[in-house]
């Protein structure tokens, strides 16, 4: 007589095969799409698709089963800043959560989310923008990431009256037949790069020619995130590198997903970077000194991880909206 079926320790699983799965595009009934930008007569907007914190938690439990892995989080909130709402000025708090995603067995990875206090649902928002974060670290909906918004007409209530097609390798079915976005596979004509043989099964890379690819896309991580030490400055590349890739030099890391994560992290904090160059020019001096002082900031060329830079960007955005704070 048949026995109930265990759930098999992740221990005993091929972790490529594990990590392999968890890239695998949300079913198309799973992806609702959100508008990020709207044209000044509000007919046209750019819409994104994202899936919903259910959907990674039950691919979590479907790979790992509900005990196979946990999700902690960490609140908090930076007080006192003035934000624009509706056209006044208020004092508002800003939520930073930190959601860290642990598979047994596996690894863990942690995520941050952000939003204003006083918004509805700002507590809600973080907490998702947190845990999908994470999970992206892991592979698990990072895929979204290559997707640039569409334009399309939007109704009375400034929603999608059409929803645009999604891509080819975007559906799970076919990448999991090897097929990935214009320019994962150095020419976008989905090559297999999984080695899988259209039946559906992520098989293990075999065979000289995948192989050789499959390296020829880490050494291209590697300049790239190479390349971000002078955006970002040495010491905030070190320490992201020692955060988030657990090594001092990116051809260490050996899982590619980890490497673009670490690539993703970068880029985001050279964007911040950007930002704060160009509100410091909007802030009187001595207003910048004192909001630093309040933050307990380190000097700007002293800041090393991202929840810093964040609360010095978000601080001083907010401030450069009030006249007081701009030179004269």
């Amino acid at each position: 007589m048949a026995s109930e079926q265990m759930p098999t320790p992740v221990s005993t699983l091929d972790i490529r095969l594990s990590l392999a799965e968890l890239e695998v595009p949300f079913a198309p009934d799973q992806i609702h799409w959100r508008v990020t930008n709207t044209a000044r007569d509000k007919k046209r907007g750019q819409i994104v698709p994202y899936a919903d914190s259910r959907a990674y938690a039950d691919r979590l439990n479907a790979l790992f089963t509900p005990q196979g892995w946990t999700r902690e989080y960490k609140i908090e909130t930076m007080s006192n800043i003035t934000r624009m709402k509706k056209g006044e000025s208020i004092f508002s708090r800003k939520i930073l959560v930190t959601c860290t995603v642990t598979i047994v067995g596996l690894s863990s990875h942690s995520g941050t989310g952000e939003e204003w206090a006083d918004d509805e649902n700002g507590m809600t928002s973080a907490d998702a923008q947190a845990f999908k974060r994470a999970c992206a670290c892991f592979g698990l909906g990072r895929y979204f990431y290559e997707f640039h918004g569409s334009w399309v007409d939007l109704d009375q209530n400034q929603q999608p009256k059409r929803m645009p097609a999604l891509p080819a390798w975007a559906i799970p079915e076919n990448w999991r037949k090897g097929i990935r976005p214009p320019g994962r596979n150095g020419n976008g004509n989905g090559t297999h790069v999984n080695g899988a043989k259209g039946n559906g099964q992520s098989g293990e890379p075999n065979g000289r020619q995948v192989s050789t690819s499959t390296n020829s896309g880490a050494d291209d991580l590697d300049t790239r995130i190479l390349a971000m030490e002078k955006a970002v400055g040495l010491r905030f590349y070190l320490n992201i590198l020692r955060q988030y890739g657990q090594a001092e030099e990116p051809k260490l890391i050996t899982d590619s997903s980890t490497k673009r994560a670490v690539l993703e992290v970068l880029a985001s904090a050279a964007r911040g970077f950007d930002r704060l160059s160009a509100v410091r020019k909007r802030i009187d001096p001595k207003t910048l000194e004192s909001l630093l002082a309040k933050l307990q900031a380190p000097p700007l060329a002293e800041i090393r991880d991202m929840r810093t830079l964040r609360n010095v960007v978000f601080g001083l955005e907010e401030l450069a909206d009030s006249p007081s704070a701009h030179t004269g």
